[in-house]
């Protein structure tokens, strides 16, 4: 406040007065006569004080960095992943936030390519107020993103990637999805509990999640006393599978489990039910999108998969129901798992903030390493060096949709 002594006139008697400058809401002139009564001088001194003094900024948006598969084959995932953490998001700003601050999504197209998940990875990084990451879809890419979050001390949840080795890769790298090896048994289980299956064919994808996948799955089935007559590498957008139906109708063997995208695997079956190949057919996690049933069409009824996540379930009403009146569609395994990412990932930086402490990239990622369960849609969340242990529900194609298999 500029503040100085002035006369009122110079053919008058002194008569001293306060000049104040507020230069914050209005620019002008306040003259108050020290002639004025004590008290009366005292409060317009007050008010020319309060008007002139600094306001306190609101403080900045918490950022929470999104990087998924939003372009290419593997969209449909990535949509999954985006629609269901921006209604999360949405709902905390709607609740007033965290402790008063808004949440900002920044979001990235990785296209599923190893490359552009770094390079998103060090966008993300070097977002202002950044303090945690969720992505990506698959192993491949939540792999190649890993040394970018870890070097930034910024924790990454990845919904989905279930190699063994993402979590693998330093303290700051956490999973929702169960790893590779606890799927294999469920893989097993769809063949022998559900499928009733003992000799087996498995076409798979030929990337990480792939190659990991195959093994462990053939191993499971074997310790489990069936017999793994052929396994079969798929590349990317591969549309004729005509040589290897020729295989599986001369091996003869009583069951198929798909260890493919959704893309593929719809071709896959479509082409094996015309070549009047009959036997049952068993999926992983990639078929529990509903576009693997609009793909495929009829030749997807009675193919079994196991999910931790079913939209039918009447405890999973809620987040269905606001789903589907924002997106119009029922959310998928994928949207669930992503969805209970971000709440997770929510708890723990509230939990941070009211620590007291600076908000940080290291003190949520330390949040989420010791944070009590998180009960979400796709089951309770507990930390164990970034993993958890989620049970699976098997379920089977009928009349065009999931449905609870018997």
């Amino acid at each position: 406040m500029d503040e100085s002594i002035t006369f009122a006139s110079s053919h008058s008697p002194p008569t001293p007065t306060l000049r104040c400058r507020l230069s914050f809401i209005i620019d002008r002139e306040i003259n108050v006569p020290t002639r004025l009564p004590f008290h009366r001088l005292l409060a317009a001194t007050a008010v020319s004080s309060l008007l002139s003094a600094p306001v306190l900024a609101a403080e900045p948006p918490i950022a929470i960095g999104l990087f998924t598969h939003l372009s290419g084959n593997f969209a449909e995932y990535g949509a999954s992943f985006k629609n269901a953490v921006e209604l999360y998001l949405d709902k905390v700003n709607a609740d007033g936030g965290i402790n008063g601050r808004p949440v900002r999504l920044v979001v990235e197209d990785d296209r599923n390519s190893p490359q552009e998940a770094a390079t998103v990875a060090r966008k993300i990084v070097a977002t202002p107020g950044v303090v945690l990451a969720i992505g990506s879809w698959s192993t491949t890419a939540s792999l190649a993103a890993a040394p970018i979050f870890t070097e930034a001390k910024i924790a990454q949840i990845s919904p989905t990637s279930s190699h063994p080795d993402f979590s693998k890769q330093s303290p700051y790298q956490f999973r929702q999805n169960n790893t590779d090896d606890v799927l294999a048994q469920y893989n097993a289980d769809t063949i022998h509990k559900q499928l009733k299956a003992n000799r087996i064919v498995i076409p798979y994808s030929q990337d990480d999640w792939g190659l990991f996948t195959v093994k462990a799955t053939s191993a499971a089935i074997e310790k489990d006393g069936g017999k793994v007559l052929l396994t079969e590498a798929v590349m990317p957008n591969a549309r004729d599978f005509r040589p290897l139906v020729s295989k599986i109708k001369s091996l003869k063997p009583d069951g198929v489990f798909l260890a493919l995208p959704y893309q593929e695997a719809s071709i896959f079956i479509q082409q094996l039910r015309q070549a009047g190949v009959d036997i049952p057919v068993g999926g992983g996690v990639p078929l529990t999108s509903p576009k693997f049933i609009e793909l495929a069409g009829k030749a997807a009824e009675g193919v079994v998969v196991h999910s931790i996540f079913f939209a039918g379930d009447p405890s999973k009403k809620a987040f269905v129901d606001v789903y589907r009146a924002k997106y119009n569609r029922t959310p998928d395994q994928f949207a669930a798992l992503a969805y209970d990412a971000a709440g997770v990932g929510v708890a723990a930086i509230r939990r941070a903030v009211q620590s007291g402490k600076p908000l940080t990239g290291q003190s949520v990622r330390d949040e989420l390493a010791s944070g009590p369960p998180y009960e979400g849609v796709t089951g309770v969340t507990k930390y164990e060096n970034g993993n958890v242990r989620k049970a699976p529900t098997f379920l089977v194609i009928r009349n065009g949709e999931f449905q609870l298999a018997r």
